[in-house]
């Protein structure tokens, strides 16, 4: 059975690879696609397949997945099926640190993605700093702390907005926002599965006491520290985010939509759903970017796809009452 099923998803995964390295502006056939692939054949086919599609496909599967498994981590610890990147202020940091470097430093890649890292990682540890200073419920003061943070880089970012130049700048930060893997490279793709393998690692290491925060109070009586471990998944999982949002923009809907697909479909805790989030999480993506660059002549923002194809699944388990953590 495990066999099958596992044969089935690198079916899958193969079938849409293969798609994916076909579709695109620049077309090419599978003949000449499995030729660059073993370097022969047109030169521009293999700049085209080794030094484009092949990067962007690698950062699509790793954010993807990495996307998905922090929201799952999210809805589990705040006990939330609402939960994803924007409840501590993690999406909202990074878009506030790549407007800053796009307005003082005009756009520079490196500048932009360290930026938008760090202030997305800083944003989440004063959010924490912040709902430890606060008697009372510690996840209903992590919400509220993010709430509060979030409204401060949104305040900064609109000011920013305003500061830019209207006919660049402006355009920069307006695309930027709305997410793409548009400008994909080996380095981003790299330090995006680096990142994303030492977390999911870590993560699945801890996923029983994670698991163990969603039964909350009885978590100490279970001998689990609960602070520490909250600290620990929530620094790892906001990292995930953190590392794709500064090198693809904000990609929506992902961290929201994948667990609740998985959850519906196996009815697994998240000790035994982390492989099956990313799997989802990544096909998803690659699914989504695909998309963007084959539908219309131009490509389109990533966020735009994965927001209706988000909108459309949860419409339907709404509808049919199953919208549960």
């Amino acid at each position: 059975m495990h066999m099958k099923r596992y044969f089935s998803c690198g079916l899958l995964l193969l079938i849409l690879l293969v798609i994916a390295l076909l579709a695109g502006r620049y077309g090419t056939n599978l003949q000449d696609m499995l030729a660059a692939l073993c370097f022969h054949g047109d030169a521009g086919t293999q700049a085209i397949v080794w030094n484009i599609r092949i990067p962007r496909i690698l950062l699509v599967l790793a954010g993807g997945g990495a996307l998905a498994v922090s929201g799952l981590i999210y809805q589990t610890i705040f006990k939330n099926p609402l939960a994803s990147g924007d409840v501590i202020g993690a999406s909202s940091g990074c878009s506030l640190g790549a407007a800053l470097a796009i307005v003082l430093f005009h756009d520079e890649p490196w500048i932009t993605m360290l930026l938008a890292f760090g202030c997305g990682l800083l944003l989440v540890i004063f959010t924490m700093l912040l709902a430890t200073k606060v008697h009372g419920n510690r996840i209903l003061n992590l919400v509220i702390a993010g709430i509060i943070l979030q409204a401060v880089a949104t305040s900064f970012l609109m000011l920013l907005k305003l500061a830019a130049d209207p006919y660049q700048e402006l355009a920069s930060i307006e695309y930027w926002l709305m997410g793409g893997f548009g400008d994909a490279t080996w380095t981003q793709a790299l330090l995006c599965i680096g990142v994303s393998a030492i977390c999911m690692i870590s993560l699945y290491l801890l996923r029983w006491q994670i698991q163990m925060l969603s039964f909350g109070e009885e978590t100490t009586t279970l001998g689990v520290r609960e602070k520490q471990i909250r600290w620990i998944a929530l620094l790892l999982s906001t990292c995930m985010i953190a590392t794709v949002v500064s090198v693809a923009g904000i990609v929506s809907w992902v961290g929201l939509l994948i667990p609740h697909a998985v959850r519906l479909l196996y009815h697994q805790p998240l000790s035994k759903a982390l492989g099956k989030t990313f799997f989802g999480g990544a096909c998803f993506l690659l699914v989504c970017d695909t998309l963007a660059r084959a539908v219309l002549a131009i490509e389109l923002p990533i966020s735009i796809l994965t927001s209706l194809f988000g909108a459309f699944f949860l419409i339907i388990v709404f509808v049919k009452g199953r919208f549960s953590l």
